[in-house]
């Protein structure tokens, strides 16, 4: 019965601090459950533009590809590498095609990869320079 009455006092007297944990805890819990969501959704759209590139579905593929490409920027590095391997996969390297979808997305992956590795770049000099 005392272990009762404390725990009530205890929740008495910190329920706006337990109430903005339990908040911040349920926020934290959302944001990484859309994170999820959307590089989940991001690559079934990779998978999809590649069935239909593949089915000869030209019109359904191109927009497809038009809001890959406008994601591209705002891609993690590991979606990237990941976007980079399996495009890798199906892209014939002897035979450049400048019509290929496929093939632009996979150039147009392998550009963004070599900005932000240029751009790192350029930050670890600059913080590895002598002052």
């Amino acid at each position: 019965m005392l272990a009762y009455l404390t725990a009530m006092q205890f929740l008495r007297r910190n329920r706006f601090l337990l109430f903005v944990l339990a908040v911040l805890v349920f926020s934290d819990v959302m944001v990484l459950r859309q994170f999820i969501a959307n590089e989940s959704a991001h690559f079934e759209r990779r998978e999809d533009f590649i069935l239909l590139h593949d089915m000869g579905k030209d019109v359904p593929a191109a927009r497809l590809y038009q809001r890959l490409i406008q994601e591209l920027p705002n891609l993690s590095e590991a979606t990237l590498v990941s976007d980079f391997e399996r495009t890798g996969m199906l892209v014939d390297s002897a035979k450049l095609g400048k019509d290929d979808l496929v093939w632009k997305y996979y150039v147009s992956v392998k550009n963004e990869m070599r900005q932000r590795s240029e751009r790192r770049l350029v930050g670890a000099l600059q913080e590895a320079a002598p002052q």
